[in-house]
């Protein structure tokens, strides 16, 4: 070999040694952890090895650890914590809430014992100092000694069974787990309660765990090897193969399993029983998940893959190498297959946007939860074909229920949000979240949607070839936002950095619309605040199409009609590529698309349930109370609503017909306004017939109700003549207004409502008040007959006695002027339940109510109908009311007393998706023996 070739020989050795060097310079953390747990007691005592690297280029005196079962709540924390669990349909401490019990016992670096700080606001942040610097690229070993209390509670940490049966033990983030220091420091997030707000390094994992031999653990590694203890207990040897993000156990003696495999990956879905079902089709999504990511990604780096289920309380959680389900997603009805699938294969996806690739989820959560969301959409549609539904339903019963896609779930919340006034950037820190569902709809939507356009922007080659370099570069790493901008503009050969600005980073959105069309030329108009090359597609009655791309940044973009070419249909942004927020602009001529529906009910008036492209006309058979007839709306989809019904009552025979409208998001904010008509023809002759109206304008005072019957803040006004202002079963226009007594002729109202609940979990509370100030004056407009005044205040608190019992107490006091008038009445199911309803009348009236609410038998889990209804448990009340109406003077009326007792069916529907109460009340008037005792049957409690 020449003197030259061995030079450039030398030189590329030492060229290529560099960068080999700087690739692999990052040393993996190790874990190594001794502990026995308890399954009774439900202890965990724990010996962890740490090996730390200081990976950066300056020395460090002090190491910081996350310590996430040592979590204090505060006590707004605590409630909002009830509250937002309404959002899940559990309540998430069984046995009321209790705080953390994590000891650290010892840290030593060797044989020396180091000195340590619990830190941070929450104290979930641990503090080593050692006990000289250790300098770039050198390593540490620490033991650490601890020792924990595994809560009652639902989620990644803690336990619960099913009165005594199917108890799981779930250990999500259960020890000491290293901080992440870079070139910015380390970053010591708190603990956010509502989401995963993780930023870890991969580490290699050995555990040692000794616990009973009868429980059963699914886990993040492969078993090293398994022994029988004399004592009864056994010890299991865990391994990570490659390195992990985290290591959690889910135990619990009642699993069973069920294993396929893919190329060599062993694939273990744990189940209880009773959950067959589900327990294999977890096995079998999850495959097909791992396969499409594997092909078009990477393959799959460990020999097994765990699936478990835990009393989690909310759909999934993912974690390293297992994803721990809610158990409750096994009990769904078989229609919902494809959400399950939804479920398994999104935590699943987890493994390669988490797990193999991480990120900082405190801060940037879009790279986690965007991304995977974006292709675990890819991967449905691949396997349900294009705009797969998520509901799987006969043609027949599409009829009867409506059902919607994958896609439009992404973007639907979103769109909302942005017409309310709700949106903020993508990007940011958790707790900047002022609602947490919203997460949800920004992150995991939007952040969909997002990278779907990025897609539409830089083509399919260059799409590829980011994802081919994320995981080639950044498996094992963490990447943030400005290497995945860099990323995609290196292989598109474009500048994307204000597309990411503008979609991540601000509350901008995106409007094309088609301004005015003429038999010369097509006037665009951008409505929004982003700018995106878009397609506007003209068809002619000759058949030939014209294609526009409109890439610049002017508000207006004008399109000459050829002569003597007659227009059929213009058309922007046919493919649905860009994230619009109104799509019915994108079109001319507007159609309407038409659906006729076996039974007309509230859903169909849901924006998801809608095609957004259109109007829609939704038409059908409508049941009332004690009626049937027909109901037609018209709907602009998130805008605004028309409405006619005609409804004979069978009890009244009467024909009751009117017409509505709704205008949603005035001024880009929570606020509605509407407009109803109403005509009821007596078919017995003229003296019952009755003309009214009503009219109204609600502000919500909270971005969403955690419930369908919650009755969200909200203050409203309105205007009503010859009626009451009705409740509606929809959250959204439920008002709380009880106890008005209306003649609903020659009257005409004016009157305000103001509702705020703080009560928590929904719809069962136990801490907590709502409150409800209603007032309304009559006056002789309108054709109105009758003049009065009167105002309402009312007051619920909730307390826990002990779990599972609890206390409710009810205030209400309505004043009224004149003092000759019926204005309230107290008799009735929600009221003085000894007497008939809308009974005790009077001008003025005070009402107090007491509940004792307790347990008779928890998991009754009667469930019918392929699980759409499952009676979970049984409930009692023992009940006193105690109420006073009166007309000129208190004096002269006596104060009238009840007592009883009652059950309370809870009820879930759906499994989880929504949760009803039914109750049975039987009441007696006190000292009154003329009066009967009465029964009463409704929903959710009295107050």
């Amino acid at each position: 070999m020449s003197m030259r070739y061995k030079i450039i020989f030398i030189v590329i050795l030492v060229v290529s040694a560099v960068f080999v060097k700087d690739a692999f310079a990052f040393e993996f953390p190790a874990y190594e952890i001794s502990c026995l747990l308890d399954t009774q007691n439900n202890t965990l005592d724990a010996r962890q090895k740490v090996i730390f690297t200081n990976n950066t280029d300056k020395s460090v005196r002090e190491i910081f650890f996350h310590i996430y079962p040592n979590r204090k709540f505060s006590a707004d924390e605590k409630k909002f914590i009830l509250r937002y669990a309404g959002y899940f349909k559990i309540n998430p401490f069984p046995d009321g809430f209790q705080d953390p019990e994590f000891k650290i016992n010892s840290i030593k670096e060797n044989n020396a014992v180091l000195s340590y700080k619990i830190e941070g606001d929450d104290q979930t942040i641990l503090k080593v100092t050692l006990i000289k610097d250790l300098p770039p690229k050198q390593k540490i070993e620490l033991n650490i000694d601890f020792s924990l209390v595994i809560p009652h509670a639902y989620g990644r940490f803690g336990w619960h069974s099913l009165s005594g049966r199917h108890k799981i033990i779930s250990l999500g983030r259960w020890y000491p787990i290293l901080s992440v220091l870079d070139k910015e420091g380390w970053h010591n997030y708190p603990f956010y309660p509502y989401h995963q707000p993780f930023f870890s390094d991969s580490a290699d994992y050995k555990l040692k765990i000794t616990l009973p031999q009868n429980q059963i653990v699914a886990h993040s590694g492969s078993v090293v090897k398994e022994t029988k203890n004399n004592d009864g207990s056994k010890t299991i040897i865990i391994q990570s193969d490659n390195p992990l993000r985290d290591f959690s156990l889910a135990v619990s003696e009642d699993f069973k399993i069920y294993s396929l495999d893919y190329k060599g990956v062993k694939i273990n879905s744990y189940y209880l029983s009773g959950d067959d079902f589900y327990g294999q089709k977890g096995a079998e999504f999850a495959l097909g998940l791992i396969k499409f990511y594997s092909e078009k990604f990477t393959s799959y780096p460990y020999r097994e893959f765990n699936i478990a289920p835990v009393y989690l309380g909310y759909g999934g959680n993912q974690s390293s190498n297992i994803i721990l389900m809610d158990t409750r997603i096994y009990k769904l009805p078989k229609f919902l297959i494809r959400y399950f699938d939804f479920l398994v294969s999104h935590e699943t996806g987890h493994q390669w946007f988490y797990n193999l690739v991480g990120s900082d989820e405190y801060k940037q959560m879009w790279i986690d939860e965007g991304i995977n969301s974006y292709f675990l959409l890819e991967y449905l549609e691949s396997k349900y074909g294009k705009d797969a539904k998520v509901i799987a339903l006969s043609k027949t019963m599409e009829k009867f229920i409506p059902s919607f896609s994958f896609r439009e779930a992404a973007s639907s919340r979103y769109i909302f949000l942005v017409k309310n006034g709700l949106d903020r950037p993508v990007l940011g820190k958790l707790s900047s979240f002022k609602e947490p569902s919203s997460i949800f709809s920004l992150t995991y939507g939007k952040g969909s949607m997002v990278l779907s356009m990025l897609r539409y922007l830089v083509g399919d080659d260059a799409f590829r070839r980011i994802f081919k370099r994320y995981f080639k570069e950044y498996s094992f790493r963490n990447i943030n936002v400005s290497d995945f901008i860099r990323l995609a503009e290196e292989e598109s050969k474009q500048k994307l950095s204000a597309f990411f600005d503008d979609w991540l980073k601000s509350s901008k959105y995106c409007d094309y619309a088609i301004k005015e069309v003429t038999k010369e030329r097509i006037i665009l108009e951008n409505r929004g605040s982003i700018y995106m090359p878009v397609k506007t597609v003209m068809e002619f009655e000759d058949g030939k199409f014209l294609i526009d791309t409109w890439v610049d940044n002017k508000k207006t973009r004008e399109l000459e009609i050829p002569p003597g070419r007659k227009l059929k249909s213009v058309k922007i942004d046919p493919g649905n590529n860009i994230l619009d927020i109104d799509r019915v602009n994108n079109f001319w001529p507007k159609s309407i698309h038409k659906r006729g529906v076996g039974l007309y009910y509230f859903i169909y008036e849901t924006p998801i349930f809608l095609n957004r492209d259109f109007y829609n006309l939704i038409y059908g058979p409508e049941l009332a109370a004690s009626g049937l007839g027909a109901r037609v709306t018209l709907q602009r989809p998130y805008d605004n609503i028309f409405s006619l019904s005609t409804i004979y009552d069978f009890s009244e025979k009467v024909v009751k017909s009117s017409f509505g409208y709704e205008r949603k998001h005035l001024l880009d904010k929570q606020l509605s306004l509407g407009l109803e008509v109403f005509r009821n023809e007596d078919t017995g002759g003229k003296e019952n017939d009755l003309d009214g109206a009503k009219v109204y304008l609600r502000r919500e005072l909270w971005p969403a109700s955690y419930g369908l019957t919650e009755i969200n803040d909200h203050v409203s006004i309105y205007l009503i003549r010859n009626r009451e202002f009705d409740k509606s079963l929809v959250s959204s226009n439920r008002e709380d207004i009880d106890h008005f007594s209306y003649k609903r002729k020659h009257e005409a109202i004016t009157g305000i409502n103001l509702t705020i609940n703080r009560s928590e979990p929904y719809p069962d509370p136990q801490e907590g008040f709502k409150s409800s100030f209603s007032a309304e004056n009559a006056g002789h407009f309108l054709g109105g007959k009758e003049s009065f005044t009167r105002l309402m205040l009312e007051l619920n608190k909730y307390y826990l006695l002990i779990p599972g019992q609890k206390l409710a107490l009810r205030l209400k006091y309505g004043f009224g002027y004149p003092d000759d008038k019926d204005l309230y009445y107290l008799g009735g199911y929600d009221a003085l339940r000894g007497y008939d309803r809308k009974t005790n009348r009077g001008s003025q009236i005070m009402l107090g109510n007491i509940e004792y609410r307790f347990p008779i038998k928890e998991n009754l889990n009667l469930r019918l109908f392929d699980n759409i209804f499952n009676v979970d448990s049984l409930g009692g009340v023992l009940f006193f009311d105690l109420g006073q109406s009166w007309y000129e003077s208190f004096k002269n009326t006596d104060l009238k007393k009840d007592a009883g007792l009652g059950l309370r069916f809870h009820i879930d529907v759906g499994s989880f998706l929504e949760k009803v109460i039914v109750r049975l009340d039987v009441a007696q008037a006190i000292n009154e023996p003329k009066e009967k005792a009465h029964i009463w049957l409704g929903f959710n409690h009295a107050f």
